[in-house]
């Protein structure tokens, strides 16, 4: 029996369909999604991007490594004129950079001080000697040497001097090195922890975003359960009205009515 077909109140249910956007993200400048799927904008874009391996920490920010500098890593970094690490002859190259010796001088283990051929002493003298390198390495100058009659003093005691004052300008050479070197180390250092400053703030971001949308499952919860509360609500009220329909039907068919306020059966 089709229960629609009586006076009873009747609930149809309907099948619908419909078609669900996926959801996105309006960014902020100088960020943007991981992927597509990902929540939040955790992504910072560098434009132009980063060059020669930099990475892009924050909007239009790169940490670069060593060697490159500027806010895209784009200036290469002269070691030759602020590090000073070579003996004689400094080239600066893409990101490094190379030692040469003089003629006459060789190249040690750590490819950076010279020792001259057939001697036990160093030759330091950092210079930067990028153009007219070939003359330098091929050619070398002879002065005359004066001598003076009355004060000639002994070969071996001006080479001793000489040595003398070779050996502190060397000292004073790798000092000043030494203290650029650090000054670019301390540069360094402080761009990584910056870095590690806008990574921590990354972090802090997605926990926020990940704090709203816990919120928001609640809220989705809360509805979720007023619905469910409604939905028994509407099905108890229905369950009353079809038994009260039922009553109504049976008295009709034992032919109670009513005449003048007194029910009589036909």
């Amino acid at each position: 029996m089709d229960r629609c077909l009586t006076p009873a109140l009747c609930l149809i249910h309907r099948l619908a369909y419909a078609d669900l956007q996926p959801s996105g993200y309006l960014c902020c400048p100088g960020w943007t999604q991981v992927t597509r799927l990902s929540f939040g904008c955790n992504k910072p874009v560098c434009s132009p991007p980063c060059q020669n391996g930099g990475v892009c920490s924050s909007p239009g920010r790169c940490t670069c490594p060593k060697g490159f500098t500027g806010n895209y890593c784009q200036i290469d970094v002269d070691e030759c004129v602020t590090e000073k690490p070579c003996g004689q002859i400094c080239r600066n190259v893409p990101g490094s950079y190379e030692c040469y010796c003089r003629s006459g001088y060789e190249l040690q283990p750590d490819r950076q001080s010279c020792r001259k051929n057939d001697s036990d002493g160093t030759a330091l003298e950092a210079r930067d000697l990028e153009e007219g390198f070939e003359e330098t390495t091929t050619t070398t100058t002879r002065r005359p040497v004066l001598r003076d009659t009355e004060n000639e003093v002994g070969d071996g005691e001006e080479e001793s001097t000489y040595e003398e004052l070779l050996r502190r300008l060397i000292k004073l050479e790798k000092q000043l090195a030494k203290g650029k070197k650090r000054e670019t180390e301390a540069n360094e250092i402080a761009t990584r922890i910056a870095a590690a400053i806008d990574s921590i703030n990354e972090i802090r971001r997605s926990i926020q975003n990940m704090q709203l949308m816990q919120q928001e499952i609640y809220e989705l919860r809360n509805k979720v359960k007023l619905y469910e509360f409604e939905t028994r609500r509407i099905q108890h009220l229905s369950n009353r009205v079809n038994d009260l329909e039922n009553r109504l039907r049976l008295r009709c068919r034992t032919g109670v009515y009513f005449n003048s306020g007194s029910p009589y059966i036909r």
